[in-house]
């Protein structure tokens, strides 16, 4: 079981993205010049094929609002594939383990040892 867990977080740690790491982007200028503060506004709503009243205050995202992912860690990218994968993964291991030991329960009853 060990062996399993190290195995599956070392799959993690090696796919995970490393931004914690990150001090700042390469294009904003915050080594170059303490004077010289830039400001940048990251909003996936702000670049959208539709216009941007028809995106907003809606349950459910609609098509052509927000921007395709293009790293693997943003919304709709790989990585949530991979997480989605994992957990169905885990909910399927759960229920094999409660399954053999439901028979293996079963088996103790029919022969009668405890």
């Amino acid at each position: 079981m060990r062996r399993w867990f190290l195995l599956v977080f070392t799959v993690v740690a090696v796919l995970a993205p490393a931004r914690a790491f990150a001090v700042a982007p390469p294009d904003s200028g915050a080594g170059s010049d303490p004077a010289v503060t830039t400001t940048s506004i990251d909003n996936q709503f702000l670049n959208t094929k539709r216009d941007l009243s028809e995106c907003l205050n809606n349950s459910v995202d609609l098509p052509n609002c927000g921007i395709e992912p293009t790293q693997a860690g943003d919304r709709g990218g790989a990585l949530q594939y991979v997480t989605f994968g994992l957990l169905i993964l885990g909910v399927a291991f759960i229920f094999w383990r409660v399954a053999r030991a439901v028979k293996a329960r079963d088996a103790a009853l029919n022969t009668g040892t405890p």
